[in-house]
């Protein structure tokens, strides 16, 4: 089982980064007065600092509302795209084809979470300054995406004026993580895409992960790559380690829930294994109830609860999603 990162550890890398970055940037930096270098410098360790306490911690079905340290729980996803099986302990890895990459996964496959690693990971190996958008909040934004980007660095203090930020822009020194392309409506969805493109033509040294549920559109957008969340396996010990993860300190409970999931036989309960958050529910219910409920209609009853509403609450706070049927949870039961 991984030992997490420790805290300390992790944010002392923002100090690394902000110096790796500013020699990169020499060129452009040389022809700013010192006042206004001192701004971005001292902007960009308030931006990290901010943004480090942001995404380092989580709430969890598991946890509740208690905010938990992403790397107490957090158990490395991997990519896939076709045979290809991409390891995401290092941002970089994500990039070696593609400076633009959609990440596609199911409901609870662990984008949001992975988002998050990557964006940290980012910062701990010094490799960009990381800046990720929720595009949620776009659907009640009059600005474009470009905009919306750009008020949102310009207001963490990165830079003081609009072409100072352009010049940044220009050196490629970014990676900007575009999280859940589905929770956009339908309406604003064409403006985003279209503002995105523009955005990536203008600047395009930079590096974009954009994250979605399968089914949303996206797939076919131009001169980005596909890439898969790979569910959690069994045989290669995925399963058992997410559960390590998440019950790091209970041995007896994850000992006995790990026997329970080589054990079982129901057809059922292991079609829902392999991904993170009914896996999450899986160890829920048994913590609850010592065992797991042998009539399908009680778990996926439990199954369609976690998904319909508890996931979304739980991670996105005040955010309602559209759904286009118009059915409420006990017709999706029925």
């Amino acid at each position: 089982m991984l030992e997490p990162v420790i805290p300390l550890v992790l944010k002392a890398s923002i100090p690394v980064l902000i110096k790796k970055i500013l020699e990169e940037m020499k060129p452009i930096i040389s022809n700013i007065n010192d006042q206004t270098r001192q701004y971005f410098e001292i902007g960009l360790k308030k931006y990290l600092e901010k943004k480090f306490d942001q995404y380092s911690e989580l709430k969890t079905l598991l946890k509740g509302n208690t905010p938990v340290y992403i790397y107490s729980i957090y158990y490395p996803l991997k990519l896939k795209n076709e045979d290809e099986v991409i390891d995401t302990n290092n941002v970089s890895n994500i990039f070696e084809k593609s400076n633009a990459v959609t990440i596609i996964g199911d409901a609870g496959s662990g984008k949001s979470t992975l988002i998050k690693h990557l964006f940290l990971n980012t910062i701990k190996t010094g490799y960009a300054i990381p800046v990720l958008v929720e595009l949620r909040y776009l659907n009640n934004e009059e600005n474009s995406l470009q905009d919306y980007i750009k008020t949102k660095v310009l207001e963490d203090c990165i830079a003081e004026n609009p072409k100072i930020l352009e010049k940044l822009f220009e050196t490629g020194k970014f990676v900007f993580f575009l999280d859940g392309y589905d929770e956009l409506n339908t309406e604003v969805k064409a403006d985003v895409i279209k503002n995105l493109d523009e955005f990536r033509n203008k600047y395009p040294n930079n590096k974009f992960i954009l994250t979605t549920r399968p089914y949303s559109g996206i797939e076919q957008l131009q001169r980005f790559h596909n890439y898969y969340v790979k569910k959690l396996s069994m045989e290669d010990g995925e399963i058992c380690g997410f559960v390590d993860a998440q019950l790091r300190e209970e041995i007896e409970l994850r000992d006995k829930i790990n026997e329970s999931i080589v054990t079982n036989n129901s057809g059922h309960i292991n079609s829902f294994l392999t991904n993170p958050l009914l896996l999450s529910l899986y160890i829920l219910t048994f913590k609850s109830n010592a065992d797991i409920p042998a009539k399908k209609h009680i778990f996926y009853r439990r199954v369609i609860q976690a998904l319909f509403s508890e996931h979304d609450s739980q991670t996105k706070v005040g955010y309602i999603r559209q759904k286009k049927s118009g059915l409420v949870q006990e017709q999706f039961e029925i």
